[in-house]
């Protein structure tokens, strides 16, 4: 029975430092406006409401909440909207109990979806937000999105809607056939003062843009077993434009020759994204064709492989080499195309000290590209 008391009295206190409006007004000595006050006492209560919602003070102690800017009905970013996304991110990012996505983050996020802005979202859109997101970041941690929808009201008063969504909500079919997700909604009338000042609220700032998002595969298969692998004639036979022909040659990589030691410390990064070797694939399909792949390109690893934006990556690729206590690190721009899969091939090459002495070998890492169009690459196999 203390035990409830106890946790009630915690609820409640946690509730009242979600709840005070006019923070600012109040630190100034100033009465707030009509329009203020309303706009205080929504952001209070939206605070109030995500915190219900998210906050478990034994589970989810802090909230990580990405917010993005209000729209019109027509998806546009408008004056407004921009202000009261401005000004929540303000209101959370002061509490201990949210962490909040930066801007520049929302905008890497909607831009790897082929968007402006975020509009309406639907039980589909909202998974293909999670897959991008969680594929190109996958240490985002982001438990609530935040989204709004701002038009006129009766009078001189701005309409407002906001969503808040749990962005780790699980999709089955069911939930995609019917279009259901986890999503509680807020509205208000916010008055305002003249009608240009209820005119400038609306004042477009952003046209929405919707790009039909080009995507292409991307796969990285690497060695790490410390022999340099070498390229054949076989290479020059692979393009974009034309399907993988596997069915005419029997490799693409051979290993050398070399003595070698096996590399420390690896390190595999695409733009913001640390990669790590994927674990062993479910599918059997799946560890086939990884299989087929190690064989044709002798490697040992796959560190990614998925459908991403088709566009240019920035890949770095590091080792720690122990005989001279150096880290040697390579750069590279990789291309993935429309509709075509790119696989990547590295290879990291530690010479033993006899090779090293004897052939005047060095420590290096090579990087390859392969390209095939379609994304299965057994189609022709």
């Amino acid at each position: 029975m203390r035990q409830r008391v106890f946790l009630a009295a915690l609820l409640s206190l946690i509730m009242m430092s979600f709840s005070l409006p006019g923070d600012e007004a109040l630190a100034s000595g100033r009465l707030l406006t009509e329009q203020e006050a309303a706009t205080e006492k929504f952001i209070s209560s939206l605070e109030a409401t995500l915190a219900q919602k998210f906050f478990d003070y034994r589970k989810r102690p802090i909230v990580r909440v990405a917010i993005f800017e209000f729209t019109d009905e027509a998806g546009n970013v408008v004056k407004s909207g921009r202000e009261l996304a401005d000004r929540i991110t303000k209101r959370l990012y002061l509490k201990d109990q949210f962490d909040v996505v930066s801007q520049e983050k929302i905008n890497r996020y909607l831009g790897w979806n082929g968007l402006s802005s975020l509009g309406k979202v639907d039980a589909e859109s909202l998974q293909r937000l999670q897959r991008r997101i969680n594929t190109m970041d996958p240490g985002n941690r982001i438990q609530a999105l935040i989204k709004g929808e701002v038009k006129k009201g009766a009078g001189r008063s701005l309409q407002v809607s906001v969503s808040l969504i749990d962005f780790q909500f699980t999709f089955g079919a069911i939930e995609l056939e019917k279009n259901i997700f986890d999503s509680l909604t807020l509205s208000t009338e916010i008055p305002f003062p003249t009608e240009q000042a209820l005119q400038e609220a609306n004042e477009i700032l952003l046209r929405a843009e919707n790009r039909s998002l080009e995507e292409g595969r991307l796969l990285i298969l690497v060695n790490t077993q410390g022999n340099d692998i070498l390229e054949t004639e076989y290479a020059r036979q692979f393009s974009k434009d034309q399907p993988f022909p596997w069915t005419k040659i029997p490799y693409v990589f051979i290993p050398g020759k070399t003595e070698v030691t096996k590399p420390e410390r690896i390190r595999i990064g695409m733009e913001q994204l640390l990669l790590s070797p994927l674990g062993a694939e479910k599918s059997s399909g799946k560890r086939l064709e990884y299989s087929f792949l190690h064989g044709k390109c002798a490697t040992n690893e796959i560190y990614f492989d998925e459908m991403i934006p088709a566009q240019s990556y920035r890949l770095i690729t590091s080792f720690l080499d122990l005989k001279n206590n150096e880290t040697h690190s390579e750069f590279s721009e990789v291309q993935v195309y429309s509709g075509s899969t790119t696989v990547v091939v590295l290879s990291v090459y530690v010479p033993n000290e006899k090779e090293r002495m004897r052939n005047r070998q060095t420590p290096r890492i090579e990087v390859f590209q392969l390209f095939g169009k379609g994304t299965e690459i057994f189609l022709n196999r």
